[in-house]
């Protein structure tokens, strides 16, 4: 009797660790599951879904005492209202954050305090106070967190640095990376980058290929793609293999693919060629002076979603973990309970043989019998235990180890997927870029003359050469020649472009006219076209940036979105004529000058 009960409470001490192992992973993952749906609001324009989620966040984290969890999701909150344009809202929560936390004595919550209020002032372009704000908080951390890397921080500054042109600044920040005590192998990435750029600009090639050697270690132990193509093209300039670094420039884009291809050509003696690549690279990077705003407000929004990502594999992470500790749980008990069994059948048997001598060659043969069943049964359940376990600790060990070395079409596929990706989100910065400069501005000089005719004339004649094989581009206007309106030139011509290349793309075969028409005192611009139209079900929405699919947000393209935003300065307002079924015509109307 005394024995049955050891058993019973064996397994029931065995039951309570299971439950409680079970109990803890799951409060794990509530939080890190509600983390991840705040950061996929925090960009979104659902305000209310986005505090509802938050606030569950902190209550979540109050009733599990994790302080930083709690504060961090506070914080956001500032950041939702910062990166939302209602800077003064994100300023009084950073505040709200610092006095409760001093009141409750929290250094952690002071830190998010002097964070949220640093990344507010960024969103304001305010870079000055930024910076100040930054240091503040770098420092604070550096006192009371001194085991832990502020580099998250001192990023923001070399990104500042890098705003302002400082090389100086943003190569001290880099190296303060370096220096920080356990710094992340992404910020360690990123600082390895600048300094390889100010070792490319001095044309220092030891110190180049020292940092090289660096980052391609760093890729190598963590997995992170730290290395990017035109690092690699530095490195063949450097070392004099021209010929292989214009192969590899076909991976660069915008403005370092054509510096890159003016200093080889130059450095092979091809000056034509280099001159005419400059000639390109000068025209490219003044054409992206004006949107560093753009690119701050991207930078956050792919910041938020990288860690987004992140807290999904650590979702997916633990969700192996609790499945594993199961199966080592069912195992545990499994061998206890085949402890038991057989604990029980030896004692049955050695009482069988001390009351029964005569029976010894019988009982001996029972007890072979037993120990043949006892073995196939360990062997049959550790054959089951293993059919699930093996999948699963393998791929967690592909997942999990650094050192893991692909195959090569494995590599490449996953290569094709990052360069696809990464000129869609180029495609999506620019444009986003752009609609913020001019959403941004209070107003657009009106102080240029310009003739419709011969603006309409320079737009087609520029843009007829990308239209799809056999479509027609033709302008066409009843506008006297002397007629002309007063305003903005490179607004008036990003317009037409925009309008006109939306027709490029959706018109396979007829033709694309660009029409001016008097209306005595105004001119009434017309793009019109023979391409697939606009469904009816869509036409309320082609002018949004985003549109609501099944509760998901789906991005339509921007052009439009920049159209309606640069005539809101010109004193226009664009319009799609549903009447016209043979395509799509999209116009808009301006003053006539008097005179």
């Amino acid at each position: 009797m005394r024995k049955e009960r050891l058993v019973r409470t064996l397994l029931a001490l065995l039951l309570c660790c299971v439950f409680s192992i079970e109990a803890q992973a799951s409060k794990g993952n509530d939080l890190l599951g509600l983390k991840a749906e705040m950061l996929k609001y925090i960009s979104s324009s659902d305000r209310e879904k986005f505090m509802s989620v938050t606030q569950q966040l902190k209550d979540k984290s109050q009733q599990t005492g994790d302080e930083r969890m709690y504060y961090t999701a506070w914080g956001n909150q500032a950041i939702y209202e910062a990166t939302h344009q209602y800077y003064t809202q994100a300023l009084a929560v950073s505040k709200e954050i610092g006095n409760y936390a001093r009141q409750y004595n929290s250094r952690y919550g002071e830190y998010m305090a002097l964070h949220t209020e640093a990344v507010t002032k960024l969103q304001m372009q305010d870079y000055d106070e930024a910076e100040e704000a930054f240091l503040r908080t770098v420092d604070y951390w550096h006192r009371h967190f001194p085991k832990e890397s502020a580099a998250e921080d001192i990023q923001e500054l070399m990104k500042i640095a890098n705003h302002r042109r400082d090389a100086q600044a943003g190569i001290k920040y880099a190296r303060q990376i370096l220096a920080e005590p356990n710094v992340a192998p992404i910020h360690k990435g990123r600082a390895l980058f600048r300094l390889s750029q100010m070792a490319y600009n001095k044309h220092d090639v030891s110190l180049f290929n020292t940092i090289y050697q660096r980052m391609d270690s760093l890729k190598h132990t963590t997995g992170i793609g730290t290395r990017e193509p035109v690092v690699e093209v530095n490195y063949l300039i450097l070392n004099g293999r021209y010929d292989e670094a214009l192969k590899l420039c076909d991976q660069l884009s915008g403005t370092d693919r054509m510096e890159r291809l003016a200093q080889i050509y130059h450095l092979k003696g091809d000056n034509d060629k280099a001159y005419e690549y400059m000639v390109k690279f000068k025209k490219m990077n003044d054409s992206i002076v004006l949107v560093s705003h753009g690119n701050v407000v991207a930078s956050c929004y792919v910041q938020m979603n990288n860690e987004r990502m992140k807290l999904e594999q650590e979702l997916l992470k633990n969700d192996y973990n609790r499945l594993r500790n199961k199966y080592y749980a069912a195992i545990a008990v499994a061998v206890l309970v085949l402890l038991i069994l057989l604990i029980l059948q030896r004692q049955h048997r050695v009482k069988s043989l001390k009351s029964d001598n005569e029976k010894l060659d019988e009982a001996r043969q029972v007890a072979e019998d037993a120990l043949d069943v006892k073995n196939e049964f360990i062997a049959n359940i550790t054959k089951q235990l293993r059919e699930p376990l093996n999948p699963i600790t393998g791929f967690s060990d592909i997942m999990g180890n650094a050192d893991y070395q692909l195959q090569p079409e494995e590599r490449e596929a996953m290569s094709r997927h990052i360069k696809d990706s990464s000129k869609v989100l180029q495609k999506l910065i620019d444009e986003m870029a752009e609609l913020s400069f001019y959403e941004s501005k209070n107003a657009l000089p009106l102080n240029g003359r310009i003739y419709p005719n011969i603006l309409g004339n320079h737009m087609v004649d520029s843009l007829r050469t990308y239209c799809k094989e056999g479509v027609k581009m033709r302008f066409t206007s009843d506008v006297a020649d002397d007629k002309y309106i007063i305003s903005n030139m490179d607004g008036m011509e990003h317009l037409l472009k925009h309008l006109l290349e939306n027709s490029i793309q959706f018109t396979d075969r007829g033709a694309i006219t660009l029409d001016c028409r008097n209306l005595g005192d105004r001119v009434r611009f017309s793009v019109t076209d023979t391409g697939c139209g606009v469904p009816e079900s869509r036409q309320q929405e082609i002018f949004n940036v985003f549109s609501e699919a099944d509760d998901n947000p789906r991005l339509n393209g921007m052009g439009l979105s920049i159209c309606q935003a640069i005539l809101r300065h010109l004193g226009g307002r664009l319009t799609l004529d549903t009447s016209y079924t043979e395509g799509a015509r999209f116009s808009f109307e301006l003053p006539i000058a008097k005179g």
